[in-house]
């Protein structure tokens, strides 16, 4: 902002122009701050004021100058100078506060035009329009707006968990082990009896191996077979495909596009045919996940480990962390993860609503692993440990892993308890309407 405002002056100085007329104005209706968009129409710089002319013809259009775009959440995104801008903003007395570049303006509203005023006395007018402005259009931040429901929490946890595990419509989908097929993927019909869960027999989908990152979209359900291929099959056993051949890892449906880590754990991306592959990061990532329509968040190997904010469209990229930082999960604008020390894990957090600061906290109890999973109540980690949502700081495990969460939902939660060897040994299906559970094949 100070650098910015630097050459504004100078520049002023330099063009000696003088104080002239003021541009044009639109009536906003109902004067209300978070409808459409404002966009700068003049500016007064140490008492010298730009006209609209003024300023297209020295800086370019208005919207490329300043343009502000408030939510009902209380944040922003603009464009300041053709550079990207977001903040948040507070209501006073008399017009409200927007945090900016580390600065605090003051704005008010009156008469269909929106002055924002910065703390040496220089201001812009801006007026509003329906339609988004051309720069803001261009602003990779117009898109950002993290904030995951429960059931998109799930999900990702679930995705972090290694997507083994699939519930819909009564039928319990993955990983199923029996004497005769060890490690398939299977189908099977579960109902109530009182309060634990029964099971009826399973449809073995897919005998291969181990289907992990199941996902299902539209008539089918995808997922990678041992890490080597990518499939589909549909709901009743029948359309199998391999759609993709070769080493494969976090896969994810994102706008009707797969995205996956190849060989190489770079990001390629193909449709829903598994063709028209395209590389979207082309370095060493882990845990990639969309947290918004072109924004999201992965571990870069090359940087310490730490996470990245990475935007799909334009490159843009903020880094999140210093430290070794693993399996990051959002919920609503919070992202929760794990950084470690001294051999244990420490979970932590991180306001997202706010690209410019990401204020950042983290727990004192340590996690024996890296490892853990969120509901729309609870976390849970390691050996059946569980604490609220509001209690996140006080989850904690340090004893070796011999009991795990593996999938998450609104109604059932998995888990698996392993031996001496760190291999399964048995399976739980847990419902949280009866607060009951039984162990399944």
């Amino acid at each position: 902002m100070k650098k910015i405002l630097a050459l504004l002056l100078a520049l002023t100085m330099t063009l000696g122009l003088g104080a002239c007329g003021g541009g044009s104005e639109t009536s906003v209706p109902g004067n209300a701050l978070t409808m459409g968009y404002w966009v700068a129409d003049s500016m007064v710089m140490e008492g010298t004021e730009f006209t609209n002319e003024d300023m297209t013809s020295i800086f370019g259009p208005g919207d490329a100058v300043l343009t502000l775009a408030f939510k009902d959440d209380m944040t922003y995104t603009g464009i300041l100078f053709e550079e990207p801008l977001s903040g948040t903003y507070s209501e006073t007395e008399t017009g409200y506060d927007l945090d900016m570049m580390g600065e605090t303006l003051t704005a008010s509203l009156a008469d269909g035009t929106l002055t924002v005023t910065l703390a040496e006395g220089s201001f812009f007018t801006l007026v509003n329009q329906e339609e988004m402005p051309e720069a803001l259009g261009k602003n990779p931040l117009a898109t950002y707006d993290p904030n995951f429901t429960a059931e998109e929490t799930c999900a990702l946890s679930n995705f972090m968990a290694f997507g083994w595990y699939y519930i819909e419509d009564d039928v319990l989908y993955g990983l199923t082990h029996t004497v005769s097929d060890n490690g398939s993927l299977g189908a099977t019909p579960i109902y109530m009896k009182g309060d634990f869960p029964e099971f009826e027999e399973t449809t073995l989908l897919d005998e291969s191996g181990q289907a992990n990152y199941l996902t299902k979209h539209g008539d089918y359900l995808y997922y990678t077979m041992n890490l080597e291929s990518i499939c589909r099959i549909k709901l009743d056993g029948t359309g199998k495909e391999t759609l993709y051949q070769g080493a494969c890892d976090y896969l994810l449906i994102h706008q009707d596009r797969l995205y996956f880590t190849d060989e190489d754990y770079c990001l390629v991306s193909t449709d829903l045919e598994g063709k028209d592959l395209k590389t979207v990061v082309d370095r060493e990532i882990y845990y990639p996940y969309f947290i918004c329509s072109d924004w999201m968040v992965f571990q870069d190997d090359a940087d310490d480990e730490s996470l990245h904010l990475y935007n799909t469209t334009y490159g843009t990229e903020f880094n999140l962390t210093e430290e070794p930082s693993f399996n990051p999960v959002l919920d609503g604008h919070w992202l929760y993860f794990t950084q470690e020390a001294d051999g244990l894990f420490y979970l932590c957090r991180m306001d997202m609503s706010d690209p410019e600061n990401f204020p950042f906290e983290q727990s004192e109890n340590p996690l024996v692993e890296a490892w853990f999973m969120v509901d729309e109540e609870n976390f849970y980690g390691p050996n059946n440990t569980s604490v609220a949502k509001d209690q996140w700081q006080k989850l904690m495990c340090a004893e070796p892993v011999d009991e795990a969460e593996m999938y998450v939902s609104a109604d059932y939660t998995i888990h698996h308890e392993l031996d001496e060897n760190g291999l399964i040994a048995y399976k739980y299906l847990m419902s949280k309407e009866f607060h009951g559970g039984s162990p399944f094949n």
